[in-house]
């Protein structure tokens, strides 16, 4: 019998995606970190410094107390440098460079672009979602849904139709909306009943021991409208469209970006085929042929 632990490295995924949409407390943390933050990268091949051995000569280099310093690890021989007041931080970047032992380390400025490459998502997607239950109308809950090339960008609260109040309306950008599911399945945890008595309305609730309890809600997925960025508009000011002057006599009207509107019907997955409604008069059956004679048969 072939014995395998979960969670082992030849069992797990070598890659996955995911896309975060920019939060307000995300921009919070960035400009946080941008005015009390310095990158510190070692420019030559000495040996790897730790992040106590940088705390400790930033510390002697710059003059400033230990604890009104912070140093973590980016990564091999890069560090982020934190400092209790801007105005230090402001300081520590004039000097440009710290020297201690056989290292030297560069100072240089963190932004969010830092170790990052850029990419583009070219479809914004209206989804309206049917079946999630009231108190999961939350984007971070229904973002699950989607896969990682994509993330929810905002609720629509506006309702255009009767179907659509009972559903949950978001905006997404996504890179390929072949990928978003027609039905789903949205597992909520369930709360201890310690935690539902004594920890209502207090917080966060205490951690559970032993297998995390889910409630599960089916929901269907409805496509609603697709604005497609991919195929950018060619230039109006062709030669052949225009005269003598240079100027265009009629410039086409290009719409763009796209847009692919379509229908749905409530309780129906998207693409099936809907159920056509019996008239009542086929549930009762064919009415008999009226065979009395005119005028009630006087």
């Amino acid at each position: 019998m072939e014995h395998f632990i979960p969670g082992e490295p030849e069992r797990r995924p070598d890659e996955v995606v995911a896309c975060v949409r920019r939060s307000a407390a995300m921009r919070e943390t960035e400009r946080d970190i941008m005015i009390h933050s310095l990158v510190v990268v070692q420019m030559d091949a000495s040996a790897r410094p730790t992040c106590d051995e940088v705390l400790r000569g930033a510390s002697f280099q710059l003059r400033i107390p230990v604890h009104l310093l912070r140093v973590s690890k980016l990564r091999p021989a890069m560090f982020l440098l934190r400092f209790e007041a801007q105005a230090q931080r402001n300081a520590a970047l004039g000097q440009e460079a710290l020297v201690f032992g056989r290292s030297r380390l560069h100072l240089m400025p963190w932004t969010r672009q830092f170790g990052a490459t850029t990419s583009k998502l070219f479809y914004r997607i209206r989804v309206c979602i049917e079946g999630v239950p009231s108190h999961a109308e939350h984007a971070e809950a229904v973002s699950q849904l989607f896969d990682g090339n994509t993330f929810v960008e905002s609720i629509d609260h506006e309702k255009l139709s009767e179907d659509e109040r009972a559903c949950f309306c978001v905006w997404i950008r996504t890179g390929d909306p072949d990928t978003i599911p027609r039905t789903g399945t949205i597992r909520m945890e369930e709360p201890s009943q310690l935690s539902e008595e004594f920890c209502s309305g207090l917080g966060d609730e205490a951690e559970q021991d032993g297998p995390a309890l889910m409630l599960n809600y089916k929901v269907i997925i409805h496509v609603d409208r697709v604005v497609d960025y991919t195929a950018l508009p060619s230039s109006p000011y062709r030669s052949y469209d225009s005269g003598v002057s240079g100027i265009p006599d009629d410039v086409p009207e290009v719409e763009w970006p796209v847009q692919h509107h379509f229908d749905w019907r409530l309780g129906v997955p998207d693409g099936y085929p809907v159920q056509r409604r019996v008239p009542v008069h086929e549930h009762l059956g064919e009415r008999r042929r009226d065979r009395s004679p005119p005028g009630g048969g006087n």
